[in-house]
């Protein structure tokens, strides 16, 4: 009796069962291991493509921001600009409504001197008149007599000559 016997092994029946595990592990490997590995190889590859598709989206993520924090100061910038030059025309537009002020009111100014000078040289004429009418009647109450219209004009015209040097303006 060998070892195997008094161990209670069948040699025959170790060998068939040795056979019978290899070819499950045969088997196994053919229908299940193989596939399986395949499946998970398959699933890595999808996870690695996924991560890499993430980190590229990711990418250009950071660069579509920093493209759109750059249009947005540009845009900044130019809207300042835009603001800047709006303050510039309001100043500008105020400054020459100023000026124009200035000017309507210098002319509105100008034109109420001349208003008043020719009022001033109307009521001079008219009082020039009226004072050498006066004097008329008063001379021919004087004299007595009635001058005629020439006599009339000469001594009144003799009279503002002698009155308009004396005149202070």
């Amino acid at each position: 009796m060998g070892i195997a016997e008094q161990l209670g092994i069948d040699p025959v029946k170790l060998g068939i069962q040795a056979f019978n595990f290899l070819l499950l592990l045969f088997i196994l490997q053919r229908v299940a291991y193989k596939p399986l590995l395949r499946i998970m190889d398959a699933r890595s590859a999808r996870i690695r493509a996924d991560l890499d598709e993430a980190r590229r989206l990711r990418e250009e993520s950071e660069r579509d921001r920093e493209t759109y924090r750059a249009q947005l100061n540009r845009v900044r910038d130019e809207a300042r600009g835009v603001l800047e030059e709006a303050n510039n025309v309001a100043a500008r537009i105020r400054e020459q409504a100023i000026i124009d002020a200035e000017a309507q009111n210098h002319v509105s100014l100008q034109r109420a001197r001349d208003e008043i000078a020719r009022e001033k040289e109307h009521a001079i004429a008219e009082l020039r008149r009226e004072v050498g009418d006066l004097a008329i009647q008063v001379a021919t109450q004087v004299l007595g007599r009635s001058m005629d219209t020439s006599d009339q004009r000469r001594l009144v015209d003799e009279a503002l000559a002698r009155v308009e040097p004396a005149q202070v303006n």
